[in-house]
């Protein structure tokens, strides 16, 4: 979404007169934007600290789940900033050389950390509902620690790292008034193979592959889902039946939840795959009057990704429902914690008058 991996076609002192909206529309769309991240960040620091005060949420799939929302934090608070600078003056970078060549290259890596949280979720899903596989819970939760870890690790040597290398800040002053931070790739025999290379393994890394694990890994989670309904038709009346039944109608509350989360992600991010493709193979789209609509229109799609998940747990699991609901009500719903002040306070009563009876007989015991 920041723009690292296209070509530079903002310092060209030559482009054509980029379409651009209506200051209206801009500022509406600006507003929509910022509301939709505003948002977004409000609901995912909310996951993050649900899931980390909550005992009754310590598992591997949530674990994931918290990650995931770190991810769309990353998103919201740096990516988004950055496309919107970008969006609003192309050819005047702002924010200088050290954060140019430093913190920009950085950005891409939430992407990744994102669409691989989801694919670590499906994976474990299909693991305990088609393998079988059952796991001691600590040994369980450090291994998702790790796997965080890993997940956080290789999608920066994949994503970000190459990019500090051909990070080019040019400040082009006074001769034109051209501040640029974009990446310089170099060209081999004018084809551009290592721009090509870089932006194939990409949309490979964090689109096609890890959407095609999901896509696998759902449709046999689904198959074993149907045969194991249509089994325990036939036994119903078995206690064994009935307790793995149950188990397997959390692992389908699970797969409810998180079908919606990777239907947005395909949704939403295939229109930044597809742009930053087009960009790379398609010279002339660098100089199309409507590059920045794209642009635009990829930037909300985006956030949009990003702000949409915490939505999707507090309208699907009745678990995050009730876990949010502590959050913003305390322990209780606003009744329940009148009711519970009442009933303490008469105990507290009953305790006291309790006590003073009971000193009252040793007072009449000591004077006898």
């Amino acid at each position: 979404m920041t723009g690292q991996g296209s070509t530079n076609f903002t310092s060209n002192t030559s482009a054509p007169d980029y379409i651009k909206e209506p200051l209206f529309l801009e500022v509406t769309r600006l507003t929509v934007e910022v509301s939709i991240a505003v948002l977004g960040v409000l609901g995912n620091v909310l996951v993050c600290h649900t899931v980390t005060s909550s005992k009754k949420l310590h598992s591997v799939a949530n674990f994931h789940i918290r990650n995931l929302a770190i991810a769309d934090l990353g998103v919201l608070l740096i990516n988004f900033p950055l496309a919107v600078i970008k969006e609003q003056d192309p050819t005047n970078w702002p924010l200088g050389e050290f954060f140019c060549r430093y913190i920009y290259p950085i950005g891409d890596v939430f992407h990744g950390v994102s669409v691989w949280s989801i694919t670590a979720i499906a994976i474990d899903r299909y693991r305990a509902i088609v393998g079988g596989i059952r796991r001691d819970r600590k040994r369980a939760l450090k291994t998702a620690r790790a796997t965080v870890i890993l997940i956080w690790l290789v999608s920066f040597l994949i994503v970000s790292l190459p990019l500090f290398f051909v990070i080019d800040f040019k400040d082009l002053r006074p001769l034109y008034e051209v501040v640029d931070c974009t990446p310089s790739w170099p060209d081999r025999l004018d084809k551009n193979i290592f721009h090509q290379t870089y932006m194939i393994g990409i949309a490979v890394f964090w689109y096609i592959l890890p959407l095609s694990v999901i896509i696998s890994t759902y449709i046999k989670i689904g198959q074993r889902l149907k045969e194991s309904s249509q089994f325990h038709k036939a036994i119903r009346r078995s206690f064994s039946a009935k307790k793995r039944r149950r188990r397997e109608q959390i692992n389908a509350k699970a797969k409810k939840l998180l079908t919606p989360v990777v239907v947005t992600f395909a949704v939403t991010m295939f229109p930044l795959n597809a742009l930053r493709l087009a960009i790379t193979y398609w010279e002339e789209l660098h100089w199309d009057r409507f590059i920045w609509v794209y642009y635009n229109i990829t930037v909300i799609c985006v956030i949009a990704n990003s702000s949409v998940n915490c939505l999707i747990y507090a309208l699907v699991s009745a678990e995050f429902r009730r876990e949010f609901k502590k959050k913003f009500y305390g322990w209780h719903s606003p009744k329940q914690h009148f009711e519970s002040v009442k009933s303490t306070s008469l105990l507290q009563s009953a305790t006291t008058l309790q006590k003073n009876d009971l000193r009252a007989v040793k007072d009449r015991e000591t004077a006898l």
